[in-house]
């Protein structure tokens, strides 16, 4: 498995490896970029991570807030800080969260899957210096 980086979100004692692709395998170790650049370039990352409602991987970003912060690190160690903006749901087969973003702006979106109504929880956050 390729490793991406580093997901750390102190507010919810998040801090996971990030492999570099997804795959049903991979998924069950450990949060998987599916979409986007690396942090230093302009776009929209995009990471994915089960829900597993027992505090493991993406459970509780639903709890996350405007201004709250969410650190990638990339495989040299390079921190970067992402500030959230906006939290939501959409239907399992809605890809706007992938595909809708201000492509002069670095963006991270995380999904999840909300296991009560099959929908997904989307936190989307935007890059500022450190």
């Amino acid at each position: 498995m390729v490793y991406f980086g580093i997901i750390e979100i102190p507010k919810i004692n998040i801090y996971y490896p990030i492999f570099s692709y997804l795959s049903e395998e991979t998924l069950q170790v450990s949060p998987c970029k599916f979409y986007g650049n690396s942090p230093d370039k302009n776009g929209n990352l995009c990471i994915a991570g089960h829900n597993y409602d027992n505090s493991l991987f993406f459970s509780k970003i639903n709890t996350l807030i405007n201004g709250d912060e969410i650190f990638i690190f990339d495989v040299k160690g390079k921190k970067y800080l992402y500030i959230v903006y906006e939290q939501y749901e959409v239907k399992e087969s809605d890809l706007s969260p992938v595909l809708n973003y201000n492509k002069n702006e670095k963006i991270l979106t995380l999904i999840t899957c909300n296991n009560i109504n099959n929908n997904r929880i989307v936190v989307k956050a935007k890059q500022k210096s450190l």
